[in-house]
Order: structure tokens, then sequence, then C-alpha cells
């Protein structure tokens, strides 16, 4: 079904003893870690075949249809469907709004991840998301979510009969027969990391991106995605133009896709467009799959969540579980925030920020700002904390009436896992090999947490799986529970050992070691005009610091015999518009620190203390232009301070002005599409 030619006889070019790259360059040596502009005139190896096919299928001989699109989720837990087979669970407990409302609204606050995880963590994992599963919603079996009586947002007149539209998931029909061959949902695309959101995951599609010449792929004024006849972006996935974050993402690996083809073309004037293009599509999937697992991973579970490999499982199936589709893998909805900014490559406002409700399937976003300002915000805004909460974009989407447009995230993740008969959150903590859990407080020190849970579910044994994952209480150096970190880690575990083609196996020697190399900062530099950032684009880390000083030679250093000022207000005061960011009181050693937490980003700051007797001084400027920065501001207070209750003035920055040309659609029509899309309602199009 779709498979490409094997090209076994291509041989890498380490075998003939040479590298090639964008510039003449001498064979590689050892060298310190490069930075990201160096890592633009990197050496582009070649690949041994035989490459993924396009469908996933035949990468295990025993099991060809193992990863293959059209495959059956599989679970490790039972299923869980309220008469066994097929019928949806869910009908003796509260509706998915009602547990929303009660758990998952953020009344207006955030909370800054702890581990300082940058934005770019969820949409790398909406992006790797497409890459491995999609279950179609159907069109014929409703399960419209109840909304309780008197919604602020869906049921403001108290009629008590609004209800939130959702459609059944599509299922094998060869299931849902009996108590032992109960309802599965079907996985739509390849399982495997293997650059689908890109490539596709059928032939039709795959065939419709390329150029058919050099080994390229098409695309769209401006180097942008290709578009389709409505001016709607084209990929491998048809959710590519779901929101610029992931639009951005999708634009950077065609580019680079092009790129490596346009070097090996280069270096090997003989080779065909089909050889181009599978080396190029071989080193791009090899990248996703360092990022993933050498960077992001990592990021998320802490540096002790993934063992490390130990080759190729021929035994191990690595379709996708039920459990990480529908409830462990959704995680991300927790930590997206409420708007997207568009910065330059030293972090300041192109344009202003848009609210993440008008930017869902726009376009004209992208297409007028391109996506270098989306990939510098992703790297350097923080997310939120990784919990129950959801901003109000997501979880009031758009504040429609019902029907209108109107969305519940929150509520369509619980819906859709009773929707596939997910076992409730205890019975899946046995079923990965977690001790289940006896009272509300094993699950969450937060007591006022503790208290919802127990109103709304009663008993530990009734939680539904995406909010007792999200409930749970952090592992220590993580950013999630163990129930999340046991269904993520057994994903990605399977998806490695299971795959005869994984980087590991393909790469050997240098070449191995060259695709090690990769990290997404060095991508995103390649391939846009961002090259100012940190070089793990998963964390934001920023820092202003320094001490409080008593200045008596008036020299402006603190010099042995000059002490520190204890119980001195330190201000954080934001040059762009004047604001007071943030405001803490020194240690006894004068010493005073604000970073990502205390609300410090990109931008120009100055620190303002005030003096006990209320004398306000000035302090040093500091400048964040990327992240993994930090900066030592110390304040000398001189022998005679300025009189008594002088003040700092700070003028405002000017701010950017609104973009020409970029359309925001506030139409009835627009947000019903939108509400209808995020329900699971309409996919794209479908391109087979």
């Amino acid at each position: 079904m779709g498979r490409l030619p094997n090209f076994s006889s291509l041989l890498p070019l380490s075998f003939f003893g040479f590298r090639f790259s964008s510039a003449s360059a001498p064979a590689r040596k050892k060298s310190p870690r490069l930075d990201l502009l160096t890592l633009e005139e990197r050496a582009v190896p070649a690949v041994l075949g035989p490459f993924y096919s396009v469908d996933g299928g035949g990468n295990n001989l025993a099991h060809a249809d193992w990863g293959q699109t059209g495959t059956d989720y599989i679970r490790v837990a039972p299923a869980a469907y309220a008469d066994g087979i097929s019928t949806p669970s869910g009908a003796d407990l509260p509706s998915a709004r009602a547990i929303s409302n009660a758990l998952s609204d953020q009344d207006g606050q955030s909370t800054t991840n702890d581990r300082l995880m940058s934005a770019m963590v969820y949409a790398w994992g909406q992006f790797i998301d497409h890459d491995m599963g999609l279950a179609n919603t159907g069109k014929t079996e409703s399960l419209p979510i109840p909304v309780p009586t008197g919604d602020p947002s869906f049921d403001p007149n108290g009629t008590g009969t609004q209800t939130l539209p959702m459609k059944r998931s599509e299922f094998d029909a060869k299931t849902g027969t009996s108590a032992t061959n109960p309802r599965q949902q079907v996985n739509s695309i390849s399982a495997w990391l293997d650059g689908s959101m890109v490539y596709g995951s059928d032939t039709a599609t795959a065939n419709s991106l390329r150029t058919m010449s050099g080994g390229l792929m098409k695309t769209s004024e401006g180097n942008l995605l290709p578009t389709d006849e409505k001016g709607m972006f084209l990929a491998g996935d048809s959710r590519v133009g779901e929101n610029p974050e992931l639009t951005s993402l999708h634009t950077v690996f065609l580019r680079e896709h092009n790129r490596l083809a346009a070097q090996f073309a280069k270096a090997n004037p003989t080779w065909t467009d089909e050889q181009i293009y599978q080396q190029a599509r071989a080193w791009v999937i090899g990248e996703m799959q360092v990022i993933t697992y050498n960077e992001w991973l990592p990021s998320l579970l802490g540096s002790g969540g993934m063992k490390s490999y130990t080759g190729y499982k021929p035994q191990v199936n690595p379709s996708i579980a039920n459990e990480f589709a529908t409830a462990g893998f959704r995680f991300g909805h927790s930590i997206v925030g409420s708007d997207i900014e568009f910065l330059d490559n030293n972090g300041k406002e192109v344009a202003p920020a848009i609210p993440l409700k008008d930017a869902f399937f726009n376009p004209t976003i992208v297409k007028t700002l391109g996506v270098d300002g989306v990939l510098k915000y992703l790297v350097s805004d923080p997310s939120q904390e990784v919990d129950l909460k959801v901003v109000d974009e997501l979880r009031d989407f758009l504040f429609g009436q019902p029907g209108q447009g109107g969305m519940d995230l929150a509520a369509l993740n619980i819906q859709r896992g009773r929707d596939h008969g997910l076992s409730d959150y205890n019975t899946t903590r046995a079923a990965y090999g977690l001790p289940k859990v006896k009272d509300f407080s094993q699950i969450t020190y937060d007591k006022a947490l503790q208290a919802k849970l127990k109103e709304v579910y009663g008993s530990v044994d009734k939680i539904d799986l995406w909010v007792g994952v999200l409930a749970e209480k952090h592992l220590p150096g993580a950013s999630l529970g163990a129930t999340a970190r046991a269904i993520i880690t057994d994903q990605f575990t399977r998806l490695r050992d299971g795959d005869k083609l994984w980087y590991q196996n393909k790469f050997k020697g240098a070449d191995l070691k060259e695709v090690e190399r990769t990290s997404l900062s060095a991508v995103i530099a390649r391939n846009t005009g961002i090259n100012n950032m940190q070089q793990n684009a998963f964390f934001f880390k920023a820092e202003v610091k320094g001490q409080v000083f008593r200045d008596a030679n008036a020299n402006g250093r603190a010099d042995r015999g000059e002490a520190g000022m204890g119980q001195v207000k330190v201000e954080l005061v934001n040059l762009a518009d004047g604001s007071v960011v943030a405001t803490t009181t020194t240690n006894p050693q004068g010493q005073y620190r604000f970073g990502v937490v205390e609300g410090l980003r990109l931008g120009d700051y100055q620190v303002r203390i005030t003096l006990p007797d209320a004398t306000v001084i000035d302090g040093p400027k500091a400048t964040f232009t990327k992240g993994d920065t930090s900066v030592a501001a110390n304040v000398a207070v001189p022998p005679r301070p300025p009189a008594t209750g002088t003040n700092i003035r700070v003028t405002a920055q000017t701010q950017p002005a609104p973009v020409p040309g970029l359309k925001i659609d506030q139409s009835l029509a627009f947000r019903q599409m939108v509400g209808s899309m995020l329900a699971g309602q309409v996919l794209g199009p479908n391109r087979r």
C-alpha cells in the first residue's frame, strides 16, 4: 500500500571519505560545541536504506501492520464501556462540562511552570502528536456534553437544555461485538515518529506535496507551506493550520527538507529526484527523533524519565495506546497560553499579540508576519504549569452559544475518554504497574483540589483518567505525575524499541554522531532569521540578581568592609511601559533576585530600590534578548544618597502598531467552523 522504493544500494558519503556542506570546509575534526550560527555550515551526510514506507507498514517483518495507517489503537488497561462492549461510560458521573467548571476554570490566573519549561514544549508536543495519532470523528453517533443550568458561557439564560456538540470517534467495524471484543478506535495515520505530519501517511498526500524535481517539496510565496484553492496551508497532516505555532514548525521542517535536498543534489548530480527526496526525508526524520528524545522528553520527564536505548526489539508493538492518545498526551492543553506574540531576533515586539481564540485556522497571520516572530516567542515565553487549569480561550472557546462555535477543550477531553471507554484513573494506574491510591490526599498535596475532587467524584475509583493524570503531584525533577510519566514513557519506549528504522539503527559511526548533534534551536537558526536563542529551546531561563550595598568610598564597587544592606525594598521596572514587574526585599547580606517565575521576560528593565527612609535610587539597567541570560546588577548606595523621597521616572517605549493586511475573522460562520474543528467534527481536507 503505497510502498516507497528501497534504495539500499546507496552508501553514506563518509564511506568515500568526504562530506559536503553549503560552504567549503575542511574534514570534520573534534571541536568545542558549535554555536547556532556555526551550525548553519554543518556537513550533511547520506544514510543507508531501507526507508520508512509512506503508510508505516512493513517496518516489522513478522508484523507488517504494526504502526501502519489504519490500525487500531491498543489498550494497556481494560476497556471500560458502560455495557462492556461499546456504550460510553460516565453516565453515573457529572457531565464533562460540570467537571471542567469545577476543576479547570483558571479564573483569570496563571501559574508559571516551576521548572521554567518554555512555550515550545506544548508546540512541539502538538507537532509530534500529529505524527503519531489521529482518531477521526464519525458522522453519525452523537455524544453531546450536557451544560449545567445557568452556565455563564453556554447557558446564561438558565434554560437547562443546552449541550456542547460532539460526535463519537470512528471505530474498527470488526470490534464492539461482545465483552470479549469491545469497540476499538482506529489510528488513521502511521504511529511511528516518522515525520508523517510533514510528509503524509498515504501516497496521494505525499505525492501532492512534492515537486517531483530535485527531491524538493512544494512551497508558496515567502518560502511558506503550499496552499489549497482556499488559501489554507497544506502539509502531511490535515491539522497543520490549527494555529500559527503549529504552522510555523511545519514550515521550518519543510525548509529543512528542501535545504538538505539542495545540498544532496549539488553534491550528487546523478541522483534521481526519488533518491534525493528519500535521503533528505531520512535525515529530517532522524533530526525529529533526536530532538524529541534528547531534548523534549527530558525537559518534560526529567533526566531519568526514559531508559537508555539497548537496540531494536522486534517483539515490541509500537502501536499507539488509547490511554496515551486520549488522556496522557493531552497534558499539553493545560500549559497553553492565552495569546500568541511576535518577536524579532532580539525579543522586541514586531506586531501586537493576538488572542489565541483569534488565531485558530487563520493562515493570514503566518502569510502576513511569517514564522520567525512566532518561533522566537515560543522559545522565549515560559509555559504555564502542568495542572488541571486551562485558559479561557480553550475552555470557553470564543464564548459562543452552543452550536455557534463555543467549545470547552477540557470537557472534550473528559468526554472523549468516556467515548473511548477508557478505564478510570485508579484502574489505569494498576495496569501501568503503579499502586492504586486509596485517598484523594495521595493524588495531590493541594488540599483545595483534594476537596474538589472528592466533591465531584466521591471516590478515588471513579476519577476520569485525563482529570487524574493532571491532578497528580509532580515527581521530583519532572513536570508530570507518576501516572502521566508511566503512560508517556511506555509509549515512547515502545515507539523507539519496536522501530527497526530508528535513527540509532540507521545512522552509523560519524553519521550517528552528526545527527545526534541536532537541536531544535539549530534547526530554527538554519531555516529562519532567528539565531539569537538559548541552546535548549524547551527551557526559558533568565534572571537579574545582585547586591545592595553601602558604597562608603563612592567608587561604585563593593569593596572589602562595605556590607550589604538588608531589608531594602527592590523593584524590577519594565522600561517598555514603566510598570513594576516584581518587588522583593534584600536578605541580610543585601542580596536579591528576580527570575522568570517573578515575571521576568525578554525586554529592557531597571532595578529600583527604596531605602528605609523612603529615598528612591535608580539601579542598573538590564536587557534580555534571549533565554539562558543572567545579569548581575549590584546597587551602590552612596554615602550621601539623593534627597529623601526622590522617585525614578520611566518613559514608556513605543508599542508595535497594528499590522496592515492582518485579518481576524469574527463572523458567526467562522466561529462555527472553528468550534466544530476543535470538537473533532471537521479535520480539514482529505487528500487520499
